[in-house]
């Protein structure tokens, strides 16, 4: 079932989510960003194994990975 579909080119630069933000154009010393993926097809859902592969459309290659999940129990 495809979760996701998109291209490099749609997804915002670091600078762009930046400005968005707090209007900076760097991050402050000692902090992190973490950027984002494009939308889930349907919404986040769970599953047990994870597939996903790249593609070069100009040289025409393709990489791809996949691995299983394992939920671990909520403990409070």
């Amino acid at each position: 079932m495809l979760y996701q579909e998109g291209s490099l080119i749609n997804m915002r630069t670091p600078a762009d989510l930046l400005a968005r933000y707090d209007g900076s154009t760097a991050l402050r010393n000692g902090s992190a960003m973490f950027c984002g993926t494009v939308g889930a097809i349907g919404g986040i859902r769970p599953a047990s194994r994870f597939e996903m592969e790249i593609e070069d459309p100009v040289l025409g290659r393709r990489i791809g990975h996949a691995y299983d999940i394992v939920a671990l129990p909520v403990v409070m």
